[in-house]
């Protein structure tokens, strides 16, 4: 302790006759003894000072720890995996059951992939993207966020909210929209779909889902206090599962109590219908596709979700489908050139996505004026591109910088947000992000700078749609 009986004394020069003042003026009694031998000293010299006993000048207040405790004892138990709340699907102990893998999705665990026969993850999810582009795959998607916007003015908001115009949008169908924060950077895309004249079903990617809910709150309370809509969240209560390629309609034909209603004419790309399962299993369903491939989601109630899936998958594993992770489902998106959290990463305006003729040019928007500064404008910002290996037998990583070849150097021209293996091409693509996009860099050797994992490799810039860029598939 560094507390001296001369400063005991100054302070009682000073006027500090309270114990209490005391302990304050001196820091008495705060080092690691916590008091328990300093203060009684410093008491007794108090006293002396005073003329009068110990009793008379009073004790201190001991507060915890008055034993001395590590601090790795008081971190508590929210450690390692208790250290943030952890949230299971409804289809969680089924996809166990079924041998996935599990990882970690913002708060939500899900499959990573379905290991058969010993396989490595790379083998794993390389055959399920071969097999979900060849027959059908399954995934549970429940982890997307799930906003109920409801209200007579639902669709006024809606569109004030999206980038794209949502004031037409007819009953029965589903819209992809991009949200942008006040200064015209991207906060978060997904899907909404309009179920009746007042009522809407909003999608958002895992990680944003709750920063959309607040500033959906937030917009309400303090921006537009005169518009009658309600916003709920309402994650937990659906399961989702994808169903996807070529051969996902004949499943949907074999589990919907009346196959009519899923026909290419009756259900058309970005439809939605509210139906049945076989079971007498209430549903929503949209024909949306992550993958690029002719694919659905259905969203059941949560305690529907085991049995459901189970319908599902007794359907699709007789055609030779498979059960898909985040891995396939990764590798599928790159390959269509989908944007995710990796890419929406707070410094990405609309344009630079490649999703700028999307934002209307009639309406006023969150985002709609600041989005136009100069500077967001240049059309040399980095926009999103495909990336192949010049030598297709080379791979590179997430992470590298994109350099001119004569230039490898600094902060580079770009970088790599996402790689993977593409059954399809056969090779390993990426995307990312490099000054002036695709039409910048055609014909022209990059560098992707790796030097503390990879070194570098020579990669070429594509369009970042590089499978069905036409969407053929999806509207088969």
């Amino acid at each position: 302790h560094d507390v001296t009986a001369d400063d005991v004394r100054l302070a009682h020069r000073e006027g500090y006759v309270s114990v209490e003042h005391l302990k304050r003026y001196t820091t008495l009694g705060m080092a690691t003894d916590q008091g328990k031998m300093g203060n009684i000293i410093g008491i007794a010299l108090m006293a002396e000072a005073l003329g009068r006993e110990i009793p008379e000048v009073g004790t201190t207040t001991f507060r915890p720890p008055y034993t001395p405790v590590s601090i790795g004892a008081l971190r508590g138990r929210s450690v390692g995996s208790h250290f943030r709340p952890l949230r299971r699907t409804p289809l969680h102990d089924w996809n166990l059951v079924q041998g996935g893998t599990m990882t970690e999705a913002g708060l939500w665990q899900r499959p990573w992939y379905f290991a058969q026969n010993g396989e490595s993850l790379a083998e794993a999810y390389v055959r399920e993207t071969a097999t979900t582009r060849r027959s059908v795959g399954l995934c549970d998607v429940t982890s997307l966020g799930k906003i109920a916007v409801q209200g007579p003015d639902a669709t006024v908001f809606l569109n004030r909210v999206y980038s794209n115009a949502f004031a037409k949008l007819p009953i029965g169908k589903a819209r992809y929209g991009i949200m942008l924060r006040d200064d015209g950077i991207v906060m978060d895309d997904g899907t909404t779909w309009r179920l009746s004249e007042t009522d809407y079903f909003m999608t958002t990617t895992t990680a944003h889902a709750a920063p959309v809910m607040a500033w959906l709150e937030e917009l309400l309370q303090t921006r537009w206090p005169d518009l009658k809509v309600h916003v709920t969240s309402v994650s937990e209560q659906w399961a989702g599962i994808a169903v996807a390629g070529p051969r996902s309609r004949e499943v949907l034909e074999a589990v919907v109590s009346d196959p009519t209603i899923v026909s290419n004419e009756a259900f058309p790309f970005m439809g939605v219908i509210e139906t049945h399962l076989t079971g007498e299993i209430p549903c929503r369903i949209a024909r949306i596709s992550f993958s690029g491939e002719l694919a659905y989601e259905i969203y059941v109630a949560s305690d529907y979700g085991p049995a459901a899936m189970d319908l599902v998958w007794g359907i699709a594993r007789p055609m030779d489908g498979c059960l898909y992770g985040l891995e396939a489902l990764g590798a599928m998106r790159i390959e269509k050139g989908h944007v995710t959290a990796a890419e929406l990463d707070g410094r990405v305006t609309i344009e630079d996505a490649g999703l700028g003729r999307m934002a209307s040019t009639k309406k006023s928007y969150i985002g709609s004026t600041l989005r136009q500064r100069p500077e967001l404008m240049r059309e040399d910002r980095p926009r999103l591109v495909g990336v192949f290996p010049e030598d297709r037998g080379e791979t590179f990583n997430a992470g590298s910088i994109l350099c001119a070849a004569d230039n490898v150097a600094g902060l580079g021209e770009g970088w790599i947000t996402g790689v993977t293996h593409s059954p399809e091409l056969g090779h390993w693509i990426g995307l990312g992000f490099i000054a002036g996009g695709h039409g910048a860099w055609y014909g022209k050797t990059v560098i992707a700078a790796d030097p503390v994992r990879k070194g570098n490799v020579a990669v070429e810039i594509v369009s970042p749609h590089m499978i069905d860029p036409d969407g053929e598939r999806l509207h088969g």
